[in-house]
């Protein structure tokens, strides 16, 4: 059985001792740093698309498409990155023809998507419309899904299935946009988190070379759209923005390769 030390200096010491303790702990608790200023794992391995078939790509953070924000304690916003083909007279009279949809992929003129990481496929989803979405789990960053949109897979790709970085895992039409997002698991909330923060050095030069400057220029901050704030009706912006120039939803790239 434990008793008080008699010895009113030994006392002393072992007071001393546990407001150390508990101090320190409290340091942990209430003066870590802030979850978002923290540096993301580069981890991606490879790039995920046939990037000279890609014309421009969508800021994180921008009002392209609709909000993806949902669960993140942000809202109206798109938490994740459209990659873009150039719009063209015949993508648009294709679309009319099949209810404003882009065609399918047809077996010559495809994408090529690839995975970004060594890992594990763990959720395939059919898309409503086109494709469909699949998740990658990394394996040297399982914390994070790599979550990729309105992808058609190759045969033999499905949930369950192991892939290397730089693997072949599918393809869209040569018409057809297509998205990427990085999820941090947090609890039960996502937190996305922008491709580039993730991508290191030596993938992000391919992106230089097609004329952005820095990884800045693709990312809005959350101050920024915090100040400049979208409007929303439930999913979608109220505005299209993607087709206001002042919205400055994108980075164009040169050098395009149809």
């Amino acid at each position: 059985m434990w008793m008080w030390p008699k010895n009113k200096s030994h006392a002393k010491w072992i007071v001393s001792g546990a407001i150390v303790f508990l101090a320190t702990g409290l340091g942990l608790i209430f003066f870590s740093p802030d979850e978002s200023a923290e540096s993301f794992s580069q981890f991606i391995q490879a790039d995920w698309i046939e990037l000279d078939r890609i014309d421009s790509i969508s800021k994180f953070r921008s009002g392209s498409g609709h909000d993806f924000s949902q669960g993140t304690g942000e809202t109206c916003r798109s938490m994740k990155h459209y990659f873009n083909v150039p719009h063209t007279k015949e993508s648009e009279r294709l679309g009319k023809q099949n209810n404003f949809l882009p065609p399918a992929p047809d077996g010559k003129n495809d994408i090529k998507i690839y995975s970004p990481v060594d890992g594990k496929i763990v959720r395939i989803e059919k898309e409503q419309t086109t494709g469909g979405q699949i998740y990658i789990e990394p394996t040297n960053a399982p914390k994070y899904t790599v979550r990729l949109f309105h992808i058609y897979e190759l045969d033999g790709i499905k949930k369950g299935s192991k892939v290397t970085a730089g693997q072949q895992i599918g393809v869209i039409g040569q018409y057809q946009n297509t998205d990427i997002a990085i999820e941090k698991r947090k609890g039960f909330n996502p937190n996305f988190i922008s491709y580039f923060e993730v991508m290191p050095d030596s993938i992000f030069t391919k992106y230089q070379a097609r004329g952005v400057k820095s990884r800045d220029e693709l990312i809005y901050s959350k101050e920024y759209r915090d100040a400049n704030i979208l409007k929303c009706n439930g999913e979608w912006f109220t505005t299209n923005y993607d087709s206001d120039p002042n919205s400055k939803n994108f980075v164009f790239l040169t050098g395009y390769k149809q």
